[in-house]
């Protein structure tokens, strides 16, 4: 009889937290650099950049007021962070999200100051995370930049993704 590796809800949801925010790391890496602070294409309408920045800052106070102490990466700036910049500060946060809420999972699920629980923060920022990387990914096309269809492809490698 095979052996079934049998995943917590927690666990399951942590790894796809962590999928979704290698993406976010992943998009920006793939990105072309022209298009980077790039004039957006219509009226109160975001620099990728400073979508990108947006995407990072949000969610960074509530870790910051759960876990007092633990290494927070500070806010991007949305006007002159770098694409170097904005990976490292991901690839920070992801961590930080996964230690922070992966610890408020094992005790009592709160997330200071957030109107969910750790669970909802995860399922809240996956969701909201997608919505700015679709935009990030309209947005380059049509500023003449398309995203690859290697690189559409890569993005659904949520396995792929999760272990890097």
């Amino acid at each position: 009889m095979a052996k079934t590796h049998r995943l917590s809800a927690a666990a399951a949801l942590l790894k796809a937290y962590s999928a979704s925010a290698r993406i976010n790391q992943y998009l920006v890496q793939q990105l072309d650099p022209a298009v980077w602070q790039a004039p957006p294409p219509g009226p109160k309408t975001r620099t990728i950049a400073a979508q990108v920045a947006h995407l990072h800052n949000c969610g960074l106070r509530y870790l910051e007021r759960t876990a007092p102490g633990f290494p927070v990466p500070g806010e991007l700036d949305r006007r002159h962070a770098t694409r170097a910049q904005a990976v490292r500060a991901l690839g920070a946060k992801r961590k930080a999200v996964l230690a922070i809420v992966g610890a408020a999972l094992k005790d009592d699920g709160r997330i200071v100051g957030f109107h969910h629980d750790a669970a909802g923060y995860l399922m809240y920022y996956m969701m909201h995370d997608a919505h700015h990387r679709g935009q990030i990914v309209l947005q380059a096309r049509l500023l003449g930049y398309p995203i690859t269809q290697k690189t559409m492809i890569e993005m659904w490698a949520f396995s792929k993704r999760a272990k890097e």
